[in-house]
């Protein structure tokens, strides 16, 4: 219909739908398994490799500082690499390599074991090709609805932790390395169709952005595959008040997730129960990333990320003084909200530096979020380990949550100086 009528590949869906949203639909499917079976699950794995490997919850945590250290060392080489040989063939390579991961760790017979595999494969790899990729695929073929092709993503995302309560009774029933392995299978499976049917950008089929034929005249980095390059990046305020802000939220947001089941479990409550409520949790993002996105297509990242983080913070004080399931459930409620933050601050940034180096700003940022995260599980669980309870920690994170705001709001004033604002026909 727009020029892709005669590919083969075009064929294979209903040529009355824009290709870039059948795109969304195969990125989401592989988003929705990876979500359940990899990256959210680990929080499940806290306790059994506690267990398993002898280790205190405080070493157990390092492995998610390590992780977050070695992607924020190499995100800059991932965008890079995305720009330079488009980011499909980074996204089936790192797709290949995180499934071996997940067999990798099946088999891991020590700490040191686990944190390498989870820092690699299932870190590098797996960030490059499942969170990452999808990002500056969906800036190429979207530039109307950038935000809400993203929100899409980061919904189907959210709704993979209903996979969680599964996840949980396979690791009861035949432990955790059986869990691990079928979650690799599981995963592989709901990756080929993203392999195969994803394509970096609308050019290579002949299509145009949001499938309009003829493009529109308008202003600002986004019309066209311009924008700006990462050193003039770097050289506004916007790039580091949003990546330090976001970094403040993702600190508290990421600290959070990695030892929510152990938090209600040291406040009386059970591991099952704290599945439960953490699947419930990412399930919930769901209408925070729907509404995200429509509000930053229309007003902006920054403004909307402040938002995000005030729900958050609500969330951790509610959480800081619940005792019961009823207290639990609405902290929960809150948190949910910081599902928000990726489809919003990536389509903010699309909005504001524009397509050709969209993917080394992205990342080069994102290794300021990934600094940011660190070290938040591993205090988390060295904070535990100390005290015994999690208070303290949830106090210090109050704090944190509220520099964010601070400094969202004024990345919000940045944003608007730099014409960040969707430009609307």
């Amino acid at each position: 219909m727009f020029g892709g009528k005669q590919l083969s590949l075009s064929s294979a869906f209903n040529d009355s739908i824009f290709y870039g949203w059948r795109i969304v639909l195969v990125l989401s499917l592989t988003r929705f398994v990876a979500s359940g079976v990899g990256i959210n699950a680990r929080s499940l794995l806290l306790l059994p490799l506690e267990k398993d490997l002898g280790a205190t919850r405080a070493e157990i945590s390092l492995m998610f500082t390590v992780e977050s250290l070695v992607i924020a060392a190499t995100a800059p080489l991932g965008g890079w690499l995305m720009d330079r040989y488009g980011a499909r063939r980074i996204m089936v390579a790192g797709i290949l390599v995180s499934t071996g991961g997940f067999f990798l760790l099946a088999i891991a017979q020590s700490l040191w074991q686990v944190i390498v595999i989870i820092s690699l494969p299932l870190g590098v790899a797996y960030n490059w090709s499942i969170l990452n990729a999808g990002a500056p695929i969906l800036n190429n073929w979207f530039n109307l609805k950038k935000a809400q092709a993203l929100a899409l993503l980061s919904v189907f995302h959210g709704a993979g932790a209903a996979l969680l309560p599964l996840m949980a009774l396979a690791i009861a029933s035949l432990g955790w390395r059986w869990a691990v392995a079928f979650g690799g299978v599981a995963f592989i499976v709901a990756a080929l169709p993203s392999m195969f049917f994803t394509r970096s950008t609308p050019e290579e089929m002949g299509l145009t952005p949001d499938g309009i034929p003829t493009p529109t005249e308008r202003s600002g980095p986004e019309s066209a595959s311009g924008g700006m390059t990462l050193g003039e990046a770097m050289r506004t305020s916007f790039f580091w008040v949003m990546g330090v802000g976001t970094a403040c939220m993702l600190f508290a947001n990421l600290s959070i997730i990695a030892h929510f089941v152990a938090i209600l479990v040291s406040k009386g409550s059970t591991e099952s129960m704290g599945a439960t409520l953490l699947s419930a949790q990412l399930v919930l993002s769901v209408p925070f990333v729907i509404i995200g996105g429509w509000a930053t297509d229309r007003i902006g990242g920054a403004k909307v990320l402040v938002g995000v983080t005030v729900g958050v913070t609500i969330g951790i004080a509610i959480l800081l003084w619940a005792t019961d399931i009823w207290s639990y459930s609405i902290a929960t409620i809150f948190l949910a909200s910081g599902g928000a933050v990726w489809p919003v601050l990536w389509a903010g940034l699309g909005y504001v530096y524009g397509r050709a180096h969209y993917n080394v700003i992205r990342l080069s940022i994102y290794s300021i979020l990934i600094l940011g995260m660190a070290t938040g599980p591993y205090f988390a669980g060295l904070s535990f380990d100390q005290t015994g309870d999690y208070s303290s920690w949830l106090q210090t994170l109050l704090f944190v949550c509220g520099a964010g705001i601070v400094t969202l709001t004024i990345a919000a004033w940045a944003e608007s100086s730099a014409g960040g604002k969707p430009q609307r026909v």
